[in-house]
C-alpha cells in the first residue's frame, strides 16, 4: 500500500471507511514525515501533535460505532495561521500576535472539525498574509520562492506533510503558491466560504479555500466548507450543490474561452510554450477552445484592487499601528501607511469600478464553461525577497469569480512547476470543478518534488 501520508484525500477516505486504514495510522504517518522534513522546509508555525493524536483516537472509536461523519473523517489538514483555532496559537506570523490564543474556531475550522477532519496545526504565512517573505522553502528548488502568502500550506501539500490545507487569497495567495509548488488550489466565489474568524487583509476581497493534490480532493473539502454563515456579513445564501457528483457529471468535452490578451504578452516563453502544449492536448481531447478578448474594464482592474486592498488593510490595522508600528515588518508597514493616505473618494470610485468589472467579467465567463489563462507569468521566481507577482490571479479576486489552478507540467528551462488557471461565473464551482477534473485527466500530470532539493 502507498505510504499513508502520500494518499489523496479521496483514497484515504475510502480506506478509512472500509477500515483498511485507521485515522491514527494516517495522522502518525503525516506527523512522522513532518518530523523528518520540517527542519528543512519550515512549513509550520505550530504542529499540534498531542491533540491531533487524541482526536485521531476518538475518531477511530467513533468510526467503529457510527461510521464516518463525512468523506473528511480522519483526514489530516493544515490551517494557515490567520485562522482562529480555539486553544491553539494564531500568530499571523507577526510579533504583535505572537502569544494570541483564540477562544473560538473560525467557521471554516469548525466545519472541518465537524466533518471529522484532524487539524494537525498551523501553517506559515507571510506576516498578516501581506508582509515580507516567510522562511518556508520551495521543495522544488530552495533558491526559488514558494510563493505567498499561503506559503506553508502549499509546501505542506506538495511535500505530502498533510492531505489537505487551507489558504486565503486577497490578491493571488491561494492560486500562485499552488502553481509554484505543483499542486491544485481553489479560490471559490467571494462569499461561498465564510471568512468569520479569519484575520483579514481586506474584507471585500478576502476569500479562503482548499489547497490539495487533485481536483477531487478540492471538491471534497469545498463540500464541507461551503454554505451560509450568519456571522459573516459577506456570506452567501446560494444553495450548496453536490460538488463531488458534479466532477463526474460533465456532458462531453467543455467549451473553453482562451484569454491571450495580457496573459500571454506578459508571460515568459516557457510559460507560453507550456500553456500552448496544454491547449493542444485539451483541444485534441475534444474541448472547443476559442480565443476571446478581455472586457474594457480590465484596464482599471489593478488600480481598483490596489486601492481597495490598501485602504481596507490600513483600516483593520489602524488602531494597533498607532501603538505598535515598530513591530510591523517593512512591507506591511508601507501598505498601512499608504492606505491611510488614500482619499475616501478614490476608495469609493474603486468600489464602483469593481462592480463594473464584476459585471463585465461575469458576462464574459457566462458564454463559456470556463475561461483559461496561464496561472502565473513565470515559474517560481529566483528571488527570496518576494513571493511572486499576483497579476494573473488578482483580476479574479477583484471580481470575485471562482478560479482553480491545476498543474500543467514542468517548465522546459526551469524544471519548475507550471499551471493553467480556469475561471467561471460566480457560484458555479460545480462546473468549474467538473471542467478542471476533465482537464486534469486529459493532461495526466504527476509531479513529485526532487530529492535532494536543488538550489
Amino acid at each position: 500500500m502507498t505510504v499513508p501520508n502520500q494518499l489523496s484525500i479521496s483514497q484515504a477516505s475510502k480506506l478509512i471507511a472500509q477500515e483498511q486504514l485507521t485515522t491514527t495510522e494516517l495522522v502518525e504517518s503525516c506527523l512522522d514525515h513532518i518530523g523528518q522534513r520540517e527542519p528543512l522546509l519550515k512549513a509550520w508555525v505550530t504542529v499540534d501533535r498531542q491533540q491531533a493524536l487524541e482526536t485521531a483516537g476518538l475518531l477511530d472509536k467513533e468510526l467503529e460505532q457510527n461510521g464516518p461523519r463525512s468523506p473528511l473523517h480522519g483526514i489530516p489538514v493544515g490551517v494557515k495561521d490567520i485562522y482562529y483555532t480555539k486553544g491553539l496559537k494564531t500568530t499571523a506570523c507577526s510579533k504583535i500576535y505572537k502569544d494570541f490564543v483564540p477562544d473560538y474556531d473560525a467557521t471554516s475550522v469548525k466545519k472541518l472539525k465537524r466533518s471529522g477532519a484532524v487539524i494537525l496545526g498551523k501553517t506559515i504565512t507571510t506576516e498578516f498574509a501581506t508582509g515580507d517573505p516567510p522562511p518556508t522553502i520551495n521543495p522544488w528548488n530552495r533558491s526559488h520562492t514558494p510563493g505567498g502568502s499561503s506559503s506553508g500550506s502549499a509546501v505542506a501539500i506538495a511535500d505530502h506533510m498533510v492531505l489537505g490545507a487551507m489558504g486565503s487569497q486577497t490578491g493571488g495567495s491561494i492560486i500562485r503558491p499552488s502553481s509554484y509548488n505543483g499542486i491544485v488550489g481553489l479560490k471559490p466565489t467571494y462569499g461561498r466560504i465564510s471568512i468569520y474568524g479569519v484575520i483579514p487583509v481586506s474584507w471585500s476581497l478576502d476569500t479562503i479555500g482548499p489547497m490539495v493534490n487533485c481536483v477531487e480532493d478540492a471538491a471534497l473539502m469545498l463540500q464541507s466548507l461551503a454554505g451560509y454563515d450568519p456571522n459573516d456579513p459577506a456570506s452567501s445564501t446560494e444553495p450548496v450543490p453536490n460538488y463531488l457528483d458534479g466532477i463526474h457529471g460533465l456532458n462531453g468535452p467543455p467549451r473553453i474561452g482562451l484569454i491571450r490578451d495580457f496573459f500571454f504578452t506578459k508571460s515568459d516563453p516557457e510559460v507560453i510554450e507550456n500553456t500552448e502544449d496544454a491547449i493542444e492536448k485539451l483541444s485534441s481531447a475534444g474541448a472547443v477552445i476559442e480565443e476571446i478578448p478581455l472586457p474594457p474594464s480590465f484596464d482599471t482592474i489593478f488600480d481598483a484592487h490596489r486601492t481597495v486592498m490598501n485602504v481596507e488593510c490600513a483600516t483593520y490595522h489602524q488602531e494597533m499601528f498607532r501603538s505598535k508600528s515598530d513591530e510591523y515588518s517593512p512591507k506591511i508597514r508601507s501598505y498601512i501607511e499608504s492606505g491611510l493616505l488614500i482619499p475616501a473618494s478614490y476608495y469609493v470610485q474603486s468600489l464602483r469600478l469593481r462592480r463594473l468589472q464584476r459585471r463585465e467579467f461575469t458576462t464574459l465567463a457566462s458564454k463559456w464553461d470556463v475561461l483559461l489563462t496561464p496561472t502565473t507569468h513565470t515559474p517560481a521566481p529566483r528571488d527570496l525577497s518576494a513571493t511572486g507577482d499576483p497579476m494573473f490571479q488578482s483580476p479574479w479576486t477583484t471580481t470575485g469569480l471562482p478560479t482553480i489552478t491545476i498543474p500543467s507540467g514542468l517548465g522546459k528551462n526551469s524544471s519548475l512547476p507550471l499551471g493553467i488557471q480556469l475561471a467561471t461565473t460566480p457560484f458555479h464551482e460545480k462546473r468549474l470543478l467538473a471542467v478542471a477534473h476533465w482537464c486534469e485527466q486529459v493532461l495526466d500530470i504527476h509531479m513529485t518534488p526532487p530529492t535532494p532539493i536543488p538550489g
